[in-house]
């Protein structure tokens, strides 16, 4: 979602002319951003003050007066959310400035090594193979908590707190949170980020400011060189199986499958089959199976073959 199409779904929603899907969105923001003007510099919130005047006093002054005297306040209080949203970009590039001279704390994992951090607030991160996450000195105590996943995947168990709004930095996408649970993709190896919603309520922003906001059991997978979000039913649950050793793919790539492969056994999976690029995967790879039985059975799905020299593995 740009900020064109946020605009016009706030614009319908004064209309009353929402579904019920986009009306329970919008109103789960409005209730947890009860807050933030306590983020704002003040030459900004005074910015945003007249916008949101002026927005709302164009739509309501069409309306009946009944109808104006009824809405005024909630109608405001939507499209404040509406534009802070829009500027969330402004904040993430702020923060990272003001961090770029910060000492850090650095987490990271190696092949196989699934890691679980608990955070100076209480939030909880579950780091997967081949991750690095860190975040700055002084984190439990700046207006915002920043989380920086350098690499990687992790799973977040986010402690809420509606004054101090919890975002997860990567080098395409930044999601931002008040006390949710939910998974971020990011490995540099894929043309793509995705973030996975299990509990709560998220907003997903690029950095030209494009949004996506998701609801439980919701995925946004962000195409990097398309700067698009494709937005997709997920079960959140199967978001954190990882965790426990078994990793779903639904519809991979071979690119995603032989990453996953990688990080797990410490091996490399490569193909000279040309049709492999066509090939899609829906696979469950377990950690306790050894991996000529993992090769074995990703092999019947296509009815390939796999040859193996040390670490190299070739498809074929």
């Amino acid at each position: 979602m740009d900020s064109s199409e946020l605009k016009n779904l706030i614009d319908r929603y004064l209309k009353n002319d929402v579904t019920e899907k986009e009306r329970e969105l919008l109103d789960a923001w409005y209730k947890s951003y009860d807050d933030i003007h306590q983020q704002l510099p003040a030459a900004k919130e005074q910015q945003l003050k007249s916008e949101i005047y002026s927005f709302v006093k164009e739509r309501i002054d069409t309306r009946p007066p009944k109808a104006r005297e009824l809405n005024v306040l909630r109608y405001a209080a939507v499209a404040a959310v509406a534009i802070v949203l829009l500027v969330a970009g402004l904040f993430v590039r702020r923060d990272n400035w003001q961090e770029q001279k910060t000492a850090f704390t650095i987490f990271k994992t190696n092949t196989g090594q699934v890691k679980k951090l608990e955070l100076p607030d209480g939030s909880i991160v579950w780091l997967n193979a081949m991750s690095r996450v860190r975040i700055s000195e002084g984190f439990e105590k700046k207006a915002t908590r920043n989380v920086y996943l350098d690499e990687g995947e992790a799973f977040f168990e986010v402690k809420r707190n509606p004054s101090r709004p919890f975002l997860v930095i990567t080098n395409s996408i930044t999601t931002r949170v008040l006390g949710t649970s939910f998974d971020v993709k990011a490995y540099k190896r894929l043309n793509y980020a995705s973030v996975t919603l299990r509990t709560g309520h998220v907003a997903v922003t690029d950095r030209q400011g494009k949004m996506a906001l998701l609801l439980p059991n919701q995925r946004a997978t962000y195409l990097i060189n398309e700067h698009t979000y494709r937005l997709s039913s997920y079960n959140g649950e199967k978001s954190k199986n990882w965790v426990e050793g078994r990793t779903v793919l639904s519809n991979a790539s071979f690119q995603e499958l032989a990453l996953v492969v990688e990080n797990i056994y410490g091996v490399k999976l490569t193909s000279n089959n040309k049709l492999t690029n066509t090939y899609k995967y829906n696979i469950v790879i377990s950690q306790q199976h050894a991996v000529d039985e993992t090769l074995k059975l990703i092999c019947s799905i296509h009815k390939n073959n796999y040859r193996r020299k040390n670490n190299d593995i070739t498809i074929y």
